[in-house]
């Protein structure tokens, strides 16, 4: 070896150029001094010492710079100063295995052809390497009987696909392959689309309105527009506007498209307009139904001071006593026509009553209103 102070020569051997990850790499140098090669890649810089031999320098490449590709740089420095450089590239290595990453989302889609779940793949060699742009993947979908082939080229490291729903609906399996290859099998569900506007049905034991009876809604099965039937668990609201422009409601969910909801008759005649909603997405068709009066007549009875009250003989439609629970509400009135006392009870065995007590409505002539079932009955009463 030249003294320390003869001029430095240093003469690099011919080497290969480009390298496949994990392969061995050195660089090998004639020189007349100890010179250090600075080398950078992604992964980072680092240092090496040669390994000195009969006027050699030889440079060997840590392992874990050898197994990441891309483009290296390296220095040949000697006394704080630059005097080779040069560039070598690390290709991956699939010859000792592919890993294949792959993602789908939504998981979860709407049939008819504008909705898409999006598929990306990106393939490494086992040293998490990228494959090269415009590598080829192919992608593989199933639906039905139907299997579908595409090819997609990566770009800066994965490749992706836009897959779109069909009109039906169903479950749609996708996977990748490359260089023989595959990626795990990856599911999208394909729900129906927005419901179309559907029928509803009304079923009843009984026109009458005696606030017993149940009236039940129904929907006919309902699809969107590609005949798909809505799915399970969907809340339909059935929504009824009476006579005096109040909305009741009562709720239900589909079963093979098919929702149902329940009220119990009005106590009193009453027309109801009827219609259905899927709330933000589709309505029904209105219906119209009426009930009849349930109870066209009642008989009054007082004591003789007037402050025990009953209802009796109160039939339904059919001279039966009416179903108990009736509501019955007496209002009593002062000489204004100011209303002092209500009382509200229910009926039981046809019959219902109330008392008036000395304590709380002193003797005097007031002005008595009872209603039941829609039926009104006025009259002086004189309490003693």
């Amino acid at each position: 070896m030249a003294n320390a102070f003869s001029t430095p020569s240093f003469e690099l051997i011919k080497t290969k150029d480009i390298y496949v990850a994990a392969s061995p790499i050195s660089l090998k140098f004639k020189g007349t001094q100890i010179a250090f090669l600075s080398i950078t890649n992604s992964l980072g810089s680092t240092l090496i010492k040669p390994k000195i031999k009969e006027g050699f320098l030889n440079f060997e490449f840590p392992k874990t710079f050898t197994t990441k590709s891309g483009l290296c740089t390296w220095n040949l420095i000697y006394n704080q100063k630059i005097y080779k450089k040069g560039t070598l590239t690390i290709i991956p290595n699939f010859r000792d295995g592919v890993k294949i990453a792959s993602f789908l989302g939504p998981r979860s889609i709407s049939a008819g052809g504008t909705d898409f779940s999006m598929f990306v793949v990106s393939p490494t060699d086992i040293y998490d390497n990228p494959v090269l742009d415009s590598t080829i993947i192919s992608n593989t979908y199933q639906f039905g009987s139907s299997i579908e082939e595409s090819a997609v080229k990566v770009k800066n490291g994965i490749s992706w696909q836009n897959i779109f729903s069909p009109t039906k609906t169903g479950r749609i399996l996708i996977t990748a392959s490359y260089l023989e290859h595959k990626s795990k099998e990856m599911t999208t569900i394909v729900y129906p689309a927005l419901p179309e506007e559907f029928k509803i049905y009304y079923t009843r034991n009984h026109p009458y309105a005696d606030g017993n009876q149940v009236i039940s809604f129904s929907t006919d099965i309902i699809r969107d527009e590609f005949q798909n039937i809505i799915s399970d668990g969907t809340l339909v609201t059935f929504s009824i506007i009476n006579s005096k422009g109040m909305r009741l409601e009562t709720m239900g969910t589909t079963i093979n498209g098919k929702a149902t909801g329940q009220l119990l008759h009005p106590d009193k005649a009453e027309k109801w307009m009827v219609t259905a909603y899927i709330l933000g997405a589709a309505k029904s068709e209105s219906i119209n139904l009426e009930f009849k009066p349930a109870v066209k007549d009642f008989n009054i009875t007082f004591s003789e001071d007037g402050r025990k009250i009953a209802l009796e003989n109160i039939q339904s439609f059919m001279g039966q006593y009416i179903p108990d629970g009736l509501i019955i509400t007496l209002r009593l009135l002062d000489k204004n026509g100011i209303v002092i006392t209500t009382k509200k009870t229910s009926t039981r065995l046809g019959e219902a009553k109330f008392e008036l007590p000395l304590d709380f409505h002193p003797n005097g002539t007031y002005d008595l209103s009872i209603e039941t079932a829609g039926i009104f009955k006025k009259q002086k009463l004189i309490l003693k």
